[in-house]
């Protein structure tokens, strides 16, 4: 988990990314949790999205999204999704947008901190 962090779109409301730096995975499947604190845009005017990106430690780039989950969220509130298999190193890609409102969107939130836990298998 970390601290909130306030996130913005540009100033015409466009999206905005960021990456989080890369940590070792837990176990072979995460569940992560957004918790949007706070936001100015409501339900259909903007959006807080993010999504889990893996690699081998070997492996050049940005790495490749885990699957086509994704977490959104456009009011406050808490949204956990489950992520896997994962490669050795994970980390999170944070995207606002204001959903075409010529504004500066803004999100205040956190990941909590992640539940990792491995397949079972029968």
């Amino acid at each position: 988990m970390f601290d909130a962090q306030l996130l913005l779109t540009k100033t015409d409301g466009s999206a905005v990314s960021f990456l989080s730096p890369w940590t070792s995975r837990g176990a072979d499947y995460l569940l992560a949790t957004l918790d949007l604190v706070q936001t100015n845009m409501g339900t259909g005017l903007g959006v807080l999205e993010v999504r889990v990106f893996h690699k081998d430690p070997d492996d050049t780039g940005d790495g490749t999204q885990v699957g086509s989950t994704t977490i959104s969220r456009a009011t406050a509130g808490r949204t956990t999704a489950e992520f896997g298999p994962l490669k050795e190193l994970v980390r999170y890609k944070f995207t606002i947008s204001a959903g075409g409102m010529e504004i500066t969107g803004w999100a205040l939130f956190r990941m909590l901190s992640p539940v990792w836990f491995d397949a079972v298998k029968a």
